[in-house]
Parts: structure tokens; C-alpha cells; sequence
């Protein structure tokens, strides 16, 4: 008698079938929206943290893409200048850049040169507010959005409530607080809890 089914025919059922699992299972079966997740910070060793006594502009704008176009000096005082030139990545949170003194620079160099920069409004008593700590590590913290900044080796903790350690801040507050940056002491000084963090 001829035989109607190939061992080739059960393969290709077989081949068939396990692709049909494997995509059930990588698509949960169309039930479920894929998760979108936020692309991991980019860490930047913070090299400059200044108040910025005045800018001067050649043809200067930052894009849409975060690369600037055009020249950027960053006078600093009667005898630093900070020059960003065209191409350098950067970011700019500061919206009182023409005030004398209302904004100051973050910047990753090397050498003397610009590879990265950030332009944020200052605080009082010459501090500059940052994002939450991340993690300690060394002298170093690293923030939430990546920026690794030296630290004091004790921090100041503005806070309403007491805590026994830095691990059960982090524990209560998760990122619901700010880091004070120093430029006299050029290192993280303090953090500050946001007033609703604990409800």
C-alpha cells in the first residue's frame, strides 16, 4: 500500500507548529501592548560646574537633535572662558541665559575643550540645583540622569523627616528629592526632600 504521509510532510507540520508557539509566546497572543521602556541615561563625568557671568553668541542655536549649531563662550569670570563650538551635544534648561549670573554651566571636558554641556538656572547662595542621587560610588554619586558629580563625604539631608541611613532615604523617597551642588565647594553638599515625597 502507498504511504500518503512523509516523514518530510510531519517535519513541516512540526517546523509550522513551533514557529506558531514561539510567536504566541513573544506576543503574548496579541493580548498585550509591548512595553515601552526609557533608553538608560548617559553617564557624563561632570568635570565644570559654574555660574555663568555672560554669554556671547556667533550664529548660535542648539537643535532639535541636541547638537549645537553656530559658537557659544561662556564667560565665567574676568579670566575663564568656556567656548562650546558647532557639533557639541548639549542641553539648555535655563531660560534667563541673557540675565547676568542666572545660569550657570555642567559640562563633561576634555582638556579644555567642550564634549558635552548643560546650561541650568542657579540657586542661592551659589549652589546649583541636580537630579536625585542614583547611586554612591567612591567620591562620586551618580545621578538619575546620568551625570556622575564628586560629593561631600557627608550630606547635608533637608528633609522634614529623620532618617537612620542613606539606604532607608532612598527606600522612603526614591527619586522624590534634589541634590545641591556647591560651587564654591565644587561637590554635592546636600539633598532636599520634596515636601509631598512622604504625603
Amino acid at each position: 500500500m502507498r504511504q500518503i504521509f512523509s516523514v518530510r510532510f510531519f517535519a513541516a507540520i512540526g517546523a509550522v507548529a513551533a514557529l506558531l508557539l514561539m510567536l504566541s509566546v513573544a506576543f503574548g497572543g496579541g493580548d498585550r501592548i509591548a512595553e515601552l521602556r526609557e533608553p538608560e541615561p548617559i553617564e557624563r563625568q561632570i568635570d565644570l560646574v559654574a555660574q555663568v557671568f555672560a554669554p556671547i553668541e556667533s550664529d548660535f542655536e542648539l537643535g532639535a537633535d541636541g547638537v549645537t549649531r553656530g559658537s557659544l563662550d561662556l564667560v565665567l569670570d574676568a579670566d575663564r572662558t568656556v567656548r562650546v563650538v558647532a557639533g557639541t551635544h548639549g542641553e539648555i534648561a535655563c531660560e534667563e541665559l541673557d540675565q547676568i549670573g542666572a545660569c550657570a554651566v555642567v559640562a563633561d571636558l576634555l582638556g579644555d575643550a567642550v564634549v558635552w554641556f548643560a546650561l541650568v538656572p542657579m540657586g542661592p547662595d551659589d549652589t546649583v540645583e541636580m537630579p536625585a542621587i542614583d547611586v554612591l560610588e567612591d567620591d562620586f554619586a551618580v545621578l538619575v540622569n546620568g551625570w556622575r558629580v564628586r560629593f561631600a563625604s557627608v550630606l547635608d539631608r533637608r528633609c522634614a523627616q529623620e532618617f537612620a541611613s542613606y539606604r532607608e532615604f532612598r527606600q522612603e523617597l526614591g527619586d522624590a528629592f534634589t541634590s545641591i551642588y556647591s560651587i564654591d565647594d565644587r561637590e554635592l553638599v546636600a539633598v532636599r526632600c520634596d515636601p509631598d515625597a512622604l504625603g
